[in-house]
């Protein structure tokens, strides 16, 4: 057999790990428009600029791919060719494969606040995070008495933010929703978090953001919101979520709604071709997490294979761990409109084994909420020690599931 897996983030190495487990004869390829050992990518904004260095979160050593006779190309893909079962490359090699895994990733958003310069040029100083080159090129402005704004108050946003404190820059997040990370926690825990990122870390947070335009000429000199203030800032970081690369796909005349459709198998309709991770969503949901990618990339690797395994349900829980802000959000916290929720705060008065050495260490706030004598959801802002037990407790054991 012969597997080309597209793309080398933690969903492709993900199937190309399942692969092997499975089959140990087949030839692994993985074609990357990246240069190096692929690394955590999550570690981008969860590892401190000073200490930055990718290679001490390469997710498997060079020793690895020798080791299970996998393949790591540096190649760009231009099409697939369904019929033919072949990958073309843009270097003008034509790669045969029996099965294919599409792991294209995704791109980050930007949406189109007056981006470009007069030459249509993207204006220096606006920067997104998705590679190690955009770091090297934030941490070069990190100067003291900058000034920065992050457009967007995700956990990305908010993780950046809190690193770009370390070096004395000012910062300004502005977030377009109500309140921040909408989808995932409420208004008390949002407003809490605000208050700690004043208070704590002297972050400024617009919440209801309607921002029209990235302001200056070749470069970023402030945000302007429509109500008429302006942000000066030296550089802007925006965070507004990513789009599926699905091009390849649709191209390939694979089936592709907001990302590449796949069912629990990873299965595409082409009994030959699999899709995972960024570039891929299961029932209409793409959650663009790492969790997702890996469950996804296993099951990918698991079916191409001929193992059969299936998942059915993702760790889709948001932890942000600093310095300045600790916090946990899992499951539902009070999304379902008109259900009848109770609601219990719980206190370290209220956790006897929660570990902390230093008490003041010891402080959280946790907001549960049960439905029907169920506990469906939770925030926790302080220690997180607990958190994986009250992750099992809410959302079951994750994972891959084989059928015999």
């Amino acid at each position: 057999m012969r597997y080309v897996i597209i793309g080398s983030g933690i969903a492709g190495l993900s199937a190309a790990e399942a692969i092997r487990s499975a089959d140990r004869e087949g030839s692994v390829t993985i074609l990357t428009g990246e240069k190096g050992l692929p690394y955590s990518r999550p570690m981008l904004t969860k590892t401190p600029f000073a200490s930055f260095d990718p290679k001490a979160w390469t997710v498997f050593p060079e020793a690895w791919f020798q080791e299970n006779a996998i393949a790591l190309c540096e190649k760009d893909v231009r099409a697939i060719d369904r019929d033919a079962k072949t990958v073309a490359t843009f270097d003008g090699e034509t790669i045969p494969y029996d099965k294919l895994i599409l792991a294209t990733g995704a791109d980050n958003f930007i949406p189109p606040f007056g981006n470009k310069d007069y030459e249509g040029q993207l204006k220096d100083g606006i920067f997104t995070i998705r590679t190690v080159d955009d770091i090297y090129a934030i941490k070069a402005r990190c100067l003291p008495g900058a000034r920065a704004v992050v457009i967007g108050g995700g956990v990305i946003g908010i993780e950046a933010a809190l690193e770009l404190l370390r070096y004395g820059v000012e910062v300004t997040i502005l977030e377009a929703m109500p309140y921040l990370m909408m989808r995932q926690i409420d208004p008390e825990i949002s407003a809490r978090i605000v208050d700690i990122l004043a208070d704590a870390a002297a972050v400024q947070v617009i919440t209801g953001a309607n921002i029209t335009r990235i302001e200056g000429e070749r470069a970023a000199t402030g945000v302007t919101l429509a109500d008429g203030r302006t942000f000066p800032c030296d550089f802007v970081i925006v965070s507004c979520g990513v789009r599926a690369r699905t091009a390849l796909a649709a191209e390939a005349g694979l089936k592709v709604g907001r990302a590449i459709q796949i069912d629990d198998h990873a299965r595409t309709e082409d009994p030959d071709v699999y899709a995972a991770g960024d570039c891929a969503e299961f029932r209409g949901v793409n959650y663009a997490l790492w969790a997702q990618g890996i469950l996804e990339g296993k099951a990918a690797g698991m079916n191409a294979a001929g193992k059969e395994a299936y998942f059915d349900r993702f760790d889709s829980s948001l932890v942000i761990n600093s310095p300045f802000l600790s916090l946990l959000a899992v499951g539902d916290l009070g999304k379902q409109e008109g259900a009848d929720y109770q609601i219990r705060y719980l206190t370290p008065q209220d956790a006897e084994h929660r570990y902390y050495v230093n008490p003041q260490h010891g402080a959280f706030i946790e907001k549960q909420y049960w439905l029907n004598g169920e506990l469906v959801g939770t925030g926790i802002i302080g220690n997180l020690a607990g958190m994986q037990d009250r992750k099992v407790q809410i959302l079951g054991e994750t994972g891959i599931h084989y059928v015999e």
